[in-house]
């Protein structure tokens, strides 16, 4: 067969753009479906906490005066749907089809249907270690020690009050020995914005250059600020030097020293911080492998990731392999969890991000079939679009174990829906009118009756995970998996 009469035959086979999105709906249909499973089923919900509880258990053994905590999530089906949808149009609708009319769909799996972060809560003073990358750590972190001391007594002039609001100021007082009166300490405005100056050079030090919108922020700030110590220098009014400070410039956004000092503070301590984090989380898998070879779950070393985005975003990732598909890892420290979270850097930021707060049911009182009825429908709608949330601690009041809350359906709603940009004052106070209301539908009885996800404080102890491993439980699940992947095989091929 010549090009020309073979070029027609292809084209012939090519499906049509109906039957291409007939098969695309299809393959989401049943990626949703594969995914939700750990949304649904009880035996992936009680893996996946057991593995939770297994990492916590032995970081508190190994590292008992490194506190972390752990946030988990099992995305929602609307939210996996999306992220599917997403992905085959990042993958340009990636597909095959051979001469008997068969498309197969190649995107990329999901990694974060379930995710955890691991944040650091804080870790003792660290003055040497045996791994050289760390020591190099510390002493970057030494040279900047004198200056960090510097800044705090500084600090302390402006608020002499260590236990006061951290953005109230009461400025130190001396005992004028003339007047027989106590004085406020002079602090000038060029002395206010020669600190915040010098406090901002430094940070920008800190800053991984991929964090482009933090480097830019950090400009505009710098500029601002000499512009003012320009035309402070510019009055040339007597004494200019002696000009105290004004409230108005200690409250300034654009140059408040107790912020600037606060973030120098995380920056200070993150880089030892999070790689001593993240190389404490690698050696559970290491010293425990038989354990979590036992519980179906390996490390994929290979996949570990500095990820510094422009926006200031900084995280460490890890891929778990787990029975039930690949588990998303973040490590971060406090500050940088908080920067990602309703800082700069937080998700909410982001238009694609934001939650549209679902209407509530104009009769939420549950005393008659209707409303009983749209109290149903509500609470369906949160069990389509909100992800099950964790949270994962050490239990301070016996050893040797960990507690795991697990939200129920109107703590992960406010989680959720929390997402609003806090610049925005009128959607706060929405949020707030709405949560108040919601709070009342929460307690009634048939709110209750139709959670999806009853709110639950799950303990785990040694014994308690080593009978797990052990148990029927775990071979039940790994009947259903080899069962969902022998499915899963069949609907790999979709017929025209």
């Amino acid at each position: 067969m010549n090009n020309f009469k073979q070029k027609i035959v292809d084209e012939a086979k090519k499906p049509s753009s109906e039957q291409l999105e007939k098969a695309k709906q299809k393959y989401i249909g049943n990626e949703v479906n594969k995914y939700r499973q750990l949304y649904d089923n009880p035996l992936y919900r009680e893996y996946l906490e057991n593995i939770l509880g297994a990492i916590m258990l032995i970081q508190i053994k190994k590292f008992p005066k490194y506190l972390v905590d752990i946030d988990a999530r099992i995305k929602s089906p609307e939210s996996i749907k999306k992220k599917i949808s997403t992905r085959l149009e990042e993958d340009g609708y990636g597909y095959s089809y051979d001469e008997n009319g068969t498309i197969t769909f190649n995107s990329r799996p999901l990694l974060d249907a379930f995710a955890m972060k691991i944040k650091s809560e804080g870790m003792p003073e660290m003055l040497y270690s045996p791994d050289p990358y760390i020591n190099d750590l510390i002493q970057e972190k030494e040279k900047n020690r004198d200056f960090l001391r510097e800044m705090q007594i500084f600090r302390g002039k402006l608020n002499c009050d260590a236990f006061s609001y951290r953005n109230s100021f009461n400025i130190m007082k001396e005992f004028n020995k003339d007047t027989k009166q106590f004085e406020d300490i002079t602090v000038t405005r060029i002395e206010y914005y020669q600190k915040c100056q010098e406090l901002l050079e430094k940070l920008k030090t800190f800053v991984n250059p991929s964090e482009k919108n933090v480097i830019k922020k950090y400009d505009n700030q710098l500029n601002y600020v000499q512009e003012r110590l320009m035309a402070l220098r510019a009055l040339n009014e007597p004494d200019t030097e002696k000009t105290k400070i004004r409230l108005v410039d200690l409250e300034n956004s654009n140059m408040n020293f107790n912020d600037l000092l606060d973030e120098f503070e995380d920056r200070y301590n993150s880089e030892v911080e999070l790689y001593n984090c993240t190389m404490q989380f690698l050696s559970l898998f290491r010293d425990d492998e038989e354990f979590f070879k036992r519980l179906g779950v390996s490390i994929d070393y290979s996949s570990l990731e500095e990820k510094r985005a422009v926006t200031g975003y900084e995280s460490n990732f890890i891929i778990l392999n787990t029975l039930v598909g690949p588990i998303e890892v973040q490590i971060q420290t406090l500050g940088q969890h908080e920067y990602g979270a309703f800082g700069p850097a937080a998700h909410s930021k982001r238009a694609d991000k934001e939650r549209e707060l679902p209407i509530l049911p104009t009769d939420g009182t549950g005393n008659t079939p209707e409303s009983i009825m749209e109290i149903e429908e509500f609470a369906n709608i949160l069990a389509q679009s909100i992800p099950i949330y964790y949270h994962v601690t050490k239990d301070s009041k016996e050893p040797d174990r960990v507690i795991a809350q697990k939200y129920d359906d109107y703590q992960g709603a406010k989680a959720y829906y929390s997402q609003t940009d806090q610049s925005d004052s009128s959607k706060l106070m929405d949020n707030h009118e709405y949560f108040e209301r919601f709070a009342e539908l929460s307690k009634t009885d048939a709110f209750q009756k139709a959670l999806i996800n009853k709110g639950a404080t799950l303990g785990f102890t040694p014994i308690d995970i080593k009978k797990y491993v052990e148990s029927n439980r775990l071979e039940q699940l790994r009947t259903s998996v080899e069962k969902g992947k022998a499915e899963q095989e069949q609907d790999t091929q979709i017929e025209k």
